[in-house]
């Protein structure tokens, strides 16, 4: 897993310690790493089951457009605590 995963990551598990969501910019301010680099990671954390996204609800102070919700899953959360305790990740198509 390279360090930028880890980054997006640690990202998604800061904004699950406080039982929230996040979105795509603020994992960009968070990690110092640009869009290019974020949506991707995020993409397929999602496509393997590790991350959930949804667009936000309209809300009536809403101040621009809707936001794309990133969040951990049950899944995400196992992986993560796989690669913590070993180093590496090596299910789900990921691989090392």
């Amino acid at each position: 897993m390279t360090t930028t995963v880890r980054s997006v990551l640690g990202a998604l598990q800061a904004a699950a310690r406080q039982d929230t969501a996040t979105y795509g910019l603020e994992i960009c301010r968070t990690t110092s790493l640009g869009a290019g680099t974020v949506y991707p990671i995020l993409r397929r954390l999602e496509r393997i089951g590790w991350v959930r996204a949804y667009w936000e609800e309209d809300a009536l102070d809403a101040r621009g457009p809707r936001r794309r919700m990133y969040e951990l899953t049950g899944i995400g959360r196992a992986g993560m605590a796989e690669a913590q305790h070993t180093g590496q990740v090596r299910q789900m198509g990921w691989s090392t």
